[in-house]
């Protein structure tokens, strides 16, 4: 009888669980700042660290900021951001290309290496093979952002606070901290999208000193659950990057990127170009999430549609993120697609040569590697070109 009553009691306490949902099985960012133990050692015990990570000043799980976040996001799950393989297919890129340097035939029989201290943020994670930038950049191109202290938590919060946390009356963020929008209901701050750090954000380093201190607001956009698969952006991004790299907005020498950068008369080439001599593109359809812009929505992200496939309108601007990815990809600078190639196809070709660009994210969009000979045609040229139509 006894024996009974406890396993009543079991299935009574699975259901609670259960029916209770998300209030007690909510994700690990989610609320606002996680357990804490997910990430520090509270008495720097030597049992408790990752293998190989040593003992700090921060109690971290990791010899760095980023060895902490990696501990948890390496591999090839869907909270990822730095897969085995190279096959990281969200918005964001692959962390894994920073570990790759590859070479291909140029002209005749001579060979030019891309290196991997080019194809994205160079990541401090000691336990996992990231290294500072060990080329060029001492500082972050176009500002003073050293280098050395690059790392995830370069950009984002880990605390996950906005405007001084809930410490200051603001509300906790979103279920996931994917989404960072105000609620259209109450009017609270729900968080920042991404965890990013926004204006008044201080990045510190090992000895817990401030680096770096954020000016610009977090920016405004929602992302389809955990990859991100599918990102809707609203504004601001470009004035976010320009944290670090402050002299890469509003400068006459640089490609025009920001809130007050509409495209104007090239919002309809976007809309018509579907392909290198293919205009037959719609209002409807336009959407091309490799060639990403954002819709001019300031008030925040209840009023972004992650899954819209919509073209540009009078609002809609030019920003970073229109030809880079945030974390790194298979190509020189970042770029989503290769910028040094006249056709696409043969940048496919030229990694199948060294890498396996059938099985990892050389080109991709909407989750899903892509051969990009099929899906834009043997002959496509730079997707500069969906709004500049120079082919």
């Amino acid at each position: 009888m006894r024996e009974i009553y406890k396993k009543t009691l079991l299935a009574v306490a699975a259901f609670a669980l259960v029916a209770l949902g998300p209030s007690v099985a909510s994700a690990f960012h989610g609320g606002g700042v996680a357990h804490c133990d997910g990430c520090h050692t509270m008495h720097n015990s030597p049992e408790n660290p990752a293998e190989g990570a040593s003992q700090n000043n921060l109690l971290l799980k990791g010899d760095d900021p980023s060895s902490t976040c990696l501990n948890c996001h390496d591999g090839n799950g869907s909270y990822d951001v730095k897969s085995t393989a190279g096959t990281d297919v969200s918005q964001g890129g692959d962390f894994y290309w920073m570990t790759k340097d590859y070479s291909y035939p140029t002209h005749g029989t001579h060979t030019d290496t891309s290196s991997k201290d080019n194809h994205g943020h160079n990541l401090v994670a000691l336990n996992f093979g990231l290294n500072a930038d060990t080329g060029d950049n001492a500082t972050a191109p176009g500002g003073t952002y050293a280098s050395a202290d690059m790392g995830c938590n370069a950009c984002h919060d880990p605390h996950g606070q906005v405007n001084g946390g809930t410490a200051n009356d603001m509300g906790a963020i979103s279920a996931s901290g994917s989404y960072g929008y105000d609620d259209p209901n109450d009017g609270s701050i729900l968080g920042n999208y991404r965890l990013l750090g926004g204006d008044g954000y201080e990045v510190k380093d090992m000895n817990k000193a401030v680096v770096y201190t954020f000016t610009a607001n977090a920016p405004i956009a929602r992302a389809e659950g955990s990859r991100g698969n599918y990102v809707d952006y609203g504004s601001g991004m470009s004035e976010w990057c320009a944290n670090c790299h402050t002299d890469y907005i509003n400068d006459s020498h640089k490609h025009p990127s920001g809130n007050g950068e509409h495209l104007n008369g090239l919002g309809d080439n976007y809309n018509s170009y579907v392909k290198t001599g293919d205009f037959t593109g719609d209002f409807d359809t336009a959407y091309d999430s490799l060639v990403p812009f954002e819709r001019g929505v300031t008030t925040g992200g209840w009023d972004l549609d992650q899954t819209s496939t919509e073209g540009t309108d009078a609002n809609s601007n030019v920003m970073c993120l229109t030809c880079h990815r945030a974390h790194a990809s298979a190509h020189n600078n970042a770029g989503r697609w290769d910028f040094e190639t006249e056709l696409l196809a043969d940048s496919a070709a030229i990694l199948s040569a060294d890498v396996d660009a059938s099985t990892q994210a050389v080109y991709f969009k909407g989750g899903s590697i892509i051969d990009v000979a099929t899906v834009y045609g043997d002959y496509q040229r730079s997707l500069c070109n969906k709004c500049h139509v120079q082919d």
